[in-house]
C-alpha cells in the first residue's frame, strides 16, 4: 500500500509539472463582434491605442469641423471603415454602421473576412480565442493605403528615395516595443503628425546668409512621404521676424506654406515638400529698420486656419544679419 501510494504521488506530481509547462488549451474561439472584446487580452496594445488619433478619428472636433460634422460623407470611410481586409489590397473601403465612435478600431484593421483576425505573425497562435492567422499583408503599404493613399502618400512613399521610404509605414509609424512578459510587438499609438518629436525628425531647418541676402532652407530628410502629407487641413509654415533698433520685435512674417489645398482650392497648388528634397527661401523684410537680428520658426498646423498660438513650434533658428 505504502509503494502504491507513492506511486500515485509521483504520478500526481509529474501531471502538475505536465500542467506547467504545457498549458490547458484556449477557450472557445470569440464571435468577434466589437473591438471592445480585444481590451481584456491585449491591454497594453489597447492602451497605446487610446493614445492614438486612430481612435479619436470619428470624434476629432477638427475633422468634424472641416467635414461639416461629416456631411461630407466621403470622410466616413477612413474615420469609422469597414474591415480594411475585407476589401482588395489598396482599394478604398467603405463607411461602417455601427460603433463609429470608436473611430479606426481593432477590427478596422484586423478583423478577417473568414473569421478570426489578421497579424503580421507568422507564429501566431492559432487556437487563442480570437483565432489569429498570418497574412502577409498586414505589414504591407497596401494595408495602410486603403485609407492614406485618399491623397496620394503611399505614392509619395513609391517616389521617396530608398533611404527613407524603408520597407513600409510601420518601420516608422508603428515601432517594435517589448511589453509585460517579454514579448514583442509594434506600437499602436502611431505617434506622427500629433508628437513633436516624430514632426522634427522628418524635416531640418538651416538660416544663412551669401552674397543673396538672409535666407532659410528646409531639407525633408526623414519622413518617407511628403512633408506635411495626407490631410490637406495640415499645413507648414514658415515664419521669420526681425528686431528693430530699440530692440524691440517686429510682426512675423510669412515666408512660405507646405500644404496641399483641397480640389476647391482652384487658386492654390501643392506646395508640400517631397521626401529627400530641399527648399530654399530668402527672408522678406517686415517694412521697418532692422538691427541685423532675425528669427526665423518653422510652424506645423493640425488645421490651416489654426491660429499661430496653437500649432507646434517646430524649429525656431536666429541670424544676425
Amino acid at each position: 500500500m505504502k509503494t502504491f501510494l507513492s506511486g500515485l504521488l509521483a504520478l500526481g506530481g509529474v501531471a502538475a509539472l505536465v500542467m506547467v509547462l504545457i498549458p490547458p488549451k484556449s477557450d472557445a474561439p470569440l464571435r468577434l463582434v466589437s473591438s471592445t472584446q480585444c481590451f481584456a487580452c491585449h491591454a497594453d496594445v489597447a492602451a497605446e491605442w487610446q493614445e492614438s488619433h486612430h481612435q479619436f478619428a470619428f470624434e476629432n472636433p477638427e475633422v468634424r469641423r472641416l467635414s461639416n460634422n461629416f456631411a461630407n460623407q466621403e470622410c466616413l470611410a477612413c474615420h469609422a471603415p469597414r474591415p480594411v481586409l475585407s476589401f482588395k489590397p489598396g482599394e478604398r473601403v467603405l463607411a461602417r454602421q455601427s460603433e463609429r465612435g470608436l473611430g479606426v478600431d481593432c477590427l478596422s484593421c484586423h478583423s478577417h473576412p473568414e473569421g478570426g483576425v489578421g497579424t503580421k505573425n507568422p507564429n501566431a497562435k492559432s487556437d487563442a480565442p480570437c483565432q489569429p492567422r498570418y497574412v502577409e499583408r498586414m505589414e504591407s503599404v497596401d494595408h495602410c493605403a486603403a485609407c492614406h493613399n485618399q491623397h496620394k502618400t503611399v505614392e509619395q512613399w513609391r517616389a521617396a528615395p530608398p533611404e527613407l521610404k524603408g520597407t513600409g509605414c510601420i518601420d516608422c509609424h508603428m515601432p517594435e516595443e517589448f511589453r509585460a512578459g517579454g514579448r514583442r510587438g509594434r506600437n499602436h499609438a502611431f505617434k506622427a503628425s500629433h508628437d513633436l518629436a516624430a514632426l522634427q525628425s522628418a524635416v531640418e531647418m538651416k538660416v544663412g546668409k551669401d552674397g543673396n541676402g538672409a535666407f532659410v532652407t528646409l531639407e525633408n530628410v526623414g519622413a518617407g512621404h511628403n512633408f506635411p502629407t495626407d490631410e490637406r487641413s495640415r499645413a507648414a509654415d514658415l515664419q521669420v521676424r526681425w528686431q528693430h533698433a530699440d530692440g524691440s520685435w517686429g510682426s512675423w512674417v510669412q515666408i512660405h506654406r507646405f500644404r496641399d489645398p483641397y480640389r476647391d482650392e482652384t487658386d492654390l497648388t501643392n506646395t508640400q515638400l517631397p521626401s529627400g528634397a530641399t527648399e530654399r527661401y530668402a527672408l522678406p523684410p517686415d517694412g521697418v529698420t532692422q538691427s541685423g537680428s532675425a528669427e526665423v520658426r518653422l510652424l506645423y498646423r493640425t488645421n490651416p486656419f489654426m491660429p499661430d498660438g496653437e500649432a507646434k513650434e517646430l524649429y525656431r533658428l536666429s541670424l544676425e544679419v
